[in-house]
């Protein structure tokens, strides 16, 4: 019997893992914001890309990437996508352990998600920037990306944000807020420009690519929680290896690719958008293929808020964007040589 038992030990020294390890994923927490930005997330996790290098994703559901980022900085989730605010400048300013690794949505020509609409009613009387002022505009929180990208486009015709009168409440009320005439106009991404238009309630007026350009906007980026990541420096490669690579699946359907309907599928079944036809008439925003991160962007965004006071410390952007996991991933993958 003795001998038995040393030959078991042996064998399992040879395999180099205990029986009940044998075979097992590591496990990466993902904070699941149901919308398409999450996309590539859905598609590795659907696809098995994550699973071929070893991922077990589990998805933790949050309403929103504000309320994901106490559990990222305590390693609670490990990665999670969210839009660049000063809640990221002023969180990584007092020492919160998180990177921006890889880009997740970008407004650029013929792909902007991000816009500004005005009632309907009042598209003869607004044409131009400029009769923005005095107008009450509707900002989805305080904080919110499109708060600069709204304060860019007054600026493009002389005005400040001060100019106009800004109230807050979430994308769906504002439908009920341009139809009872309580709103001038509102911040709004798709699919709710695409909806309000279609219910005749708002007009598109602009959309950030119109104005926010050199550097176009980066509006949405993922994040890892850095400590994590130093500790497991070939699991956080491996994630962003499968992440890209179902990156470039979202990448190639936005554009039109053979994969779109398999992709519409995968976001019908993940995101709160659940009408196939929809994505068809709204913008997805744009996902670079190969990872790259627009630092400039991220820099002229902290430097408006730092004019605003909301952000209250400069931090070294060019710290804060840790692209080496997004350079393996290109290595492995090679590059992709779509826009």
């Amino acid at each position: 019997m003795r001998g038995i038992f040393v030959l078991a030990l042996a064998l399992v020294g040879m395999a180099g893992v205990l029986p009940g390890d044998a075979g097992a994923d590591d496990v990466v927490k993902v904070g699941d914001l149901g919308i398409a930005g999450d996309g590539p997330v859905y598609i590795g996790v659907e696809k098995g890309y994550f699973k071929e290098r070893g991922i077990t994703v589990k998805l933790e559901k949050f309403p929103s990437a504000a309320t994901a980022m106490a559990p990222l900085s305590t390693g609670d989730i490990q990665v999670v996508g969210g839009g660049v605010s000063p809640a990221l400048f002023n969180g990584v300013g007092r020492g919160m352990p998180i990177k921006i690794v890889a880009p997740r949505a970008r407004d650029i020509d013929g792909n902007s998600v991000d816009v500004l609409m005005i009632r309907a009613d009042l598209k003869d009387q607004i044409r131009k920037v400029a009769d923005l002022k005095g107008k009450k505009i509707a900002i989805n929180a305080t904080g919110s990306a499109l708060t600069y990208m709204l304060a860019r486009m007054l600026e493009s015709e002389g005005l400040t944000i001060k100019d106009v009168d800004v109230v807050y409440m979430p994308w769906p009320d504002m439908g009920t807020a341009f139809a009872n005439k309580a709103i001038d106009a509102g911040t709004i991404v798709d699919p709710f420009t695409a909806q309000f238009e279609e219910k005749g309630i708002a007009t598109l007026f602009r959309r950030a690519s119109d104005v926010v350009r050199n550097p176009w906007f980066e509006v949405s980026v993922l994040l890892y929680n850095s400590e994590w990541a130093k500790k497991n420096g070939k699991l956080a490669n491996d994630f962003a290896v499968a992440y890209l690579r179902a990156a470039r699946d979202f990448h190639d359907a936005m554009y039109g690719g053979k994969n779109r309907t398999e992709v519409i599928d995968i976001l019908v079944r993940n995101t709160r958008v659940k009408d196939k036809a929809l994505y068809d008439r709204m913008h997805w925003g744009h996902m670079d293929p190969n990872g790259v991160v627009s630092r400039d962007s991220i820099k002229d965004q902290q430097e408006w808020w730092l004019r605003q006071g909301t952000v209250t410390k400069r931090i070294d952007v060019d710290d804060l964007v840790d692209d080496r996991y997004l350079k393996y991933a290109v290595e492995q993958l090679g590059p992709h040589r779509g826009r």
